[in-house]
């Protein structure tokens, strides 16, 4: 307890030795500018947000320079343009080619169509297991279009390009030449 009353005494000595000095001149000093308001830091949201900004923007970038292409996009092949594009440039061959194989490389490209246009494994028959089964169809009852006019169509241009191919008598380069233009005109009529 002594102790306590004498830190007591301590403070009020020296109290009354402060209050005996003299008076600092008042605050504000008359020299000094006023002062000026300091801003309080941001709240703590707004370097986060931000920050998560900054992430989501980069992430943006990375992931549209890594990302994989789109595949191009390829137009399906026309079976009757490619037909045509082929036949017209064995017609324009045909002096150069042999008659028989021109009519072989008829016959390839027919059958090729053949199978692109109506799904037909032409590639793989022989003409007679292609067009057997030609049937007599009656006016007015719809035809298959898998099985009706298309028959009807190459069946003579497929017998000539067997004949061409495999006839006795050598074939001139005028029949192969009309071959090819009887072909294309049965083609052309598939567009209408």
């Amino acid at each position: 307890m002594r102790l306590s009353w004498f830190i007591a005494g301590i403070f009020c000595q020296a109290s009354a030795a402060l209050a005996q000095l003299p008076a600092a001149p008042g605050l504000p000093h008359p020299k000094l500018p006023d002062a000026r308001e300091i801003a309080s830091p941001p709240a703590w949201w707004v370097p986060w947000t931000i920050g998560l900004l900054i992430l989501i923007f980069l992430g943006l970038i990375i992931w549209l320079l890594l990302r994989p292409k789109p595949a191009a996009h390829i137009p399906p092949r026309q079976p009757i343009s490619s037909c045509l594009r082929a036949l017209n440039e064995l017609r324009a061959r045909v002096s150069f080619v042999p008659p028989a194989e021109t009519s072989h490389r008829v016959s390839q490209i027919l059958r090729r169509y053949l199978g692109e246009r109506y799904a037909v494994p032409a590639i793989s028959r022989t003409t007679p297991e292609i067009f057997s089964g030609l049937r007599q169809f009656e006016p007015g009852v719809p035809i298959p279009r898998a099985e009706g006019v298309w028959k009807e169509r190459f069946a003579p241009v497929a017998k000539w390009c067997d004949d061409l191919s495999f006839m006795p008598v050598p074939a001139t380069a005028e029949a192969a030449l009309a071959l090819i233009d009887q072909t294309i005109a049965k083609v052309e009529e598939e567009r209408l």
